[in-house]
């Protein structure tokens, strides 16, 4: 007879006392469904009397007549900032003091604005560019920004991807803290081709594919719903045991891949064992037998 094993999932947590600041870089299609999130969280958090939630809103990009179909603009905002836009609304609506970046997102931009080190920083890109993940990839490897929360989404379908390492060496024993998780693939290192510049081809848009009936209207809305609930966890739980979700709209399906030994190996091309080996099994192996 067979046993069944089913690998409990191991959480993720952020220390409860930690102040945090969120850096939603890009306010398109999926973003500005997600600005509207976090700023209705900051709002949450505030009148529960919890620590205030440090928001940025980080796009180069203005509002065109092809955008107000599908992000959340609307005609008399044709021409502004993106970022602005969203910020100057969401700070009226909430009496928040989110601050607007219209410039689009460099290493040494997202540098420039990192928090201190006793503060938690989570990167929410919502870009569907190499050079914009790349920028993101930099900062989480050198600065203060520790977390990164990757959406990234086609015709009727996406994921949602949460980490934090962007070397391999960084999951070595990842899981062997007290049966807690202390860090996770990012999505460069889990799906590196996402930094490579695609193959020259004719570059459609988010909103013209729509039109065409290759992009599903509800898409970036239903990410966007997706990935503020990973940040709800992270912020209001400070808890989570999930890194992946794809969603497969057309069919109405939602997979969430848990925190185990095996899913980070997989999903960072290491061993169990490299994940779960302790210090002291280190330097066992080190010395050799007995």
């Amino acid at each position: 007879m067979h046993t069944l094993t089913i690998d409990l999932p191991i959480p993720y947590l952020i220390p409860p006392d930690q102040p945090i600041h969120v850096a939603l870089i890009g306010c398109g299609g999926t973003g500005s469904h997600i600005a509207l999130s976090v700023a209705r969280t900051a709002t949450h958090l505030r009148e529960g009397g919890r620590p205030p939630l440090r928001l940025y809103f980080i796009d180069g990009d203005c509002v065109e007549a092809s955008n107000i179909e599908r992000q959340l603009f609307t005609r008399a905002e044709l021409g502004r900032s993106k970022a602005q836009t969203l910020a100057d609304r969401l700070n009226a609506a909430f009496g928040l003091d989110i601050i607007a970046v219209p410039e689009m997102a460099t290493a040494a931009l997202l540098g420039e604005l990192a928090p201190p080190y006793q503060a938690i920083g989570i990167l929410v890109g919502a870009v569907d560019t190499a050079s914009g993940r790349r920028a993101i990839h930099e900062s989480v490897a050198r600065s203060a920004w520790r977390i990164w929360l990757d959406v990234g989404n086609e015709h009727d379908w996406g994921k949602v991807l949460l980490g934090t390492a962007t070397e391999q060496h960084q999951l070595h024993s990842a899981l062997t803290l007290g049966g807690l998780c202390t860090a996770l693939p990012a999505a460069s290192l889990h799906y590196p081709h996402l930094l490579d510049e695609p193959a020259a081809q004719p570059q459609g848009n988010c909103a013209g594919d729509m039109r065409a009936g290759l992009q599903s209207l509800m898409i970036n809305q239903a990410m966007a719903a997706i990935a503020a609930q990973y940040l709800h966890q992270l912020i209001n739980a400070r808890r989570i045991t999930i890194f992946e979700t794809a969603l497969d709209l057309a069919n109405l399906t939602m997979t969430s891949t848990a925190i185990t030994a095996a899913t980070l190996a997989e999903a960072s091309g290491l061993t169990v064992a490299e994940i779960t080996l302790t210090d002291e099994s280190k330097h066992q192996q080190k010395r050799g037998p007995p």
